[in-house]
């Protein structure tokens, strides 16, 4: 009987498989192995994805905070955002068996059993105040350690004091307040090195330019900082911030809940919870960015809803919409107040821009004020930014840059206007008398040198050779976005570039601040070692001293 084969053709069918199975075989791992760890979620690396790594958070990686009056925001190296914010008030401060949460008006959200002052209004917000003279500097140390101990045990998950710190700081902070500070933390943890970064600086890092006009629209004051090639050349403040818009919101919301007339309520007294008057304020707090003529503002003719400012939980009250506007418009700008009658620390915010530009050379005047960046809780205001810059645009065309002011200036401008105006009368009264002088003969041609500018051979072959380079802004008001100071800080970090200040904890422990020395100069920065050049035998406070 014959038996059937199979075909050539099944034969090379059947093949790969085995094949496939062998090198299946022989792939195998001859002993258990690890898998690959996987990226940490949601960590927005400014790290190269090409690097080994980059995506994954060594032990070694630095922490970052950036310390406020109110705010304290903290992550890891490379991050693009922080991993928390941690906020100061009598919530965060209970402790076991305190009951306040639970009593009216102690939330913040209701209204106060009775109306108390402006300043005590909000003392309780406030992780420091910059008049020193009634604060407890011990009560900061205590309230800097609680932050730091939240942070690191509930957002963090790592242990204080394995890692590196760096901490973003306003160069205007006083001494007793950065030396609580750098107390609470070489005491009471283990840090070896503190590294010390200007916020203002960061800010300007964190939206790609080396020279710009950081506007810190901040909680207790507005701030100007001019940097050029990454130093701060000049800063200037201002009181007017977003703590006396709360104020000014708050009277407005106590006037509209109680049923006193405006003229009977006391100016100076509040009754409206914090974080009632704080989220209004956030919501609806609005400017208007165009300003009509004498000063005039005017909203949209509308009516709005809010919470009631007596039972924000059920009731609703009614209130013009332009009303809301009006805390900005007398915070920011002082309306009605011309500026020799404001003090150097009150000025408007217009204003101050104005003067730190007219206090820069020509040259950095110029990079600065077409780097404008806008940073601080007040900065969110819809319309304000826009305000602020057309402000700027009037203030420039009524004076210039000229820091002369005065009656009689005034006047020799106006007799050179009239001046001006008679000479182009009498200009355009001179062709009638001069219609019958003879004219050129047809044949004549003009002169080509005067006609014709003469060519610079050497700048056209700069221009085709820099063709692709982008042309420099200067000269212009201009506003750029930033990520913030501490993305700038997180992304400086992440270069291991050294700062200018690192202390030490164990030369801060011996001598404190009074240890660090003043240079007369800067250093010269040294690409190999980062910033600064030299040894660490003497440091500096830089900016802050």
């Amino acid at each position: 009987m014959a038996t059937s084969t199979p075909s050539t053709g099944d034969n090379k069918r059947t093949m790969p498989a085995t094949s496939n199975l062998r090198h299946s075989q022989s792939a195998r791992p001859s002993s258990p192995h690890t898998p690959q760890q996987q990226p940490r979620s949601g960590n927005a690396s400014f790290a190269s994805s090409t690097s080994p790594g980059s995506s994954f958070r060594n032990e070694d990686d630095a922490i970052i905070f950036e310390i406020g009056t109110r705010w304290i925001r903290a992550g890891f190296e490379g991050n693009g955002s922080p991993a928390c914010t941690v906020g100061f008030g009598p919530e965060e401060m209970r402790r076991v068996g305190d009951y306040r949460g639970w009593i009216q008006g102690a939330s913040g959200v209701g209204p106060l059993p009775r109306p108390v002052n402006a300043e005590d209004w909000v003392r309780d917000y406030e992780l420091w105040r910059h008049d020193l003279r009634d604060l407890d500097l011990g009560l900061v140390e205590d309230k800097i350690e609680r932050a730091l101990r939240e942070t690191y045990n509930q957002h963090l998950l790592t242990d204080a004091g394995t890692s590196r710190l760096v901490l973003a700081l306003p160069s205007l902070m006083p001494h007793p307040l950065l030396s609580s500070l750098l107390s609470a933390l070489f005491s009471r943890w283990r840090f070896p090195s503190v590294t010390l970064l200007s916020s203002a600086t960061m800010s300007a890092t964190a939206a790609g330019l080396r020279s710009a006009l950081v506007v810190d629209i901040g909680w207790a004051e507005t701030t100007t900082t001019a940097i050029y090639e990454y130093r701060e050349v000049t800063t200037k403040r201002s009181t007017r911030a977003t703590k006396l818009l709360m104020q000014e919101m708050g009277r407005i919301l106590t006037v509209l809940g109680s049923d006193k007339a405006p003229e009977e309520a006391v100016k100076d007294e509040i009754s409206v919870g914090f974080t009632y008057c704080e989220e209004v304020t956030t919501r609806f707090a609005w400017c208007n960015p165009q300003v009509e003529a004498g000063g005039a503002v005017s909203g949209p003719d509308r009516t709005i809803s809010i919470p009631s400012p007596n039972n924000p939980d059920k009731d609703f009250c009614d209130i013009p919409f332009a009303q809301l506007s009006e805390p900005v418009e007398k915070v920011m700008f002082a309306p009605g107040v011309t500026e020799c009658e404001m003090d150097d620390e009150e000025k408007s915010i217009p204003v101050l821009v104005y003067n730190t530009l007219l206090t820069l050379p020509p040259d950095a005047r110029g990079t600065c004020m077409s780097r404008i960046v806008f940073v601080g809780g007040g900065s969110r205001i819809p319309g304000l930014r826009q305000r602020i810059l057309n402000e700027v645009s009037l203030l420039i065309d009524q004076h210039g840059w000229s820091p002369i002011r005065g009656k009689v200036l005034e006047r020799q401008r106006e007799r050179l206007e009239r001046m001006k105006i008679s000479s182009q009368t009498n200009e355009e009264a001179q062709p009638t008398n001069k219609s019958s002088a003879p004219s050129h003969d047809e044949g004549e041609k003009p002169d080509p040198s005067r006609e014709e500018p003469e060519i610079d051979f050497v700048e056209q072959k700069l221009r085709r050779q820099n063709k692709d380079t982008s042309v420099l802004v200067q000269g212009v008001l201009r506003e750029v976005e930033s990520l913030g100071a501490w993305a700038g800080a997180s992304l400086v970090t992440s270069l291991k570039i050294r700062g200018m200040v690192e202390i030490e904890r164990e030369k801060f422990l011996q001598h404190g601040l009074a240890g660090a020395t003043r240079e007369s100069e800067p250093p010269v920065p040294d690409r190999r070692s980062g910033l600064r050049a030299g040894d660490r035998s003497s440091w500096t406070l830089a900016g802050w001293a």
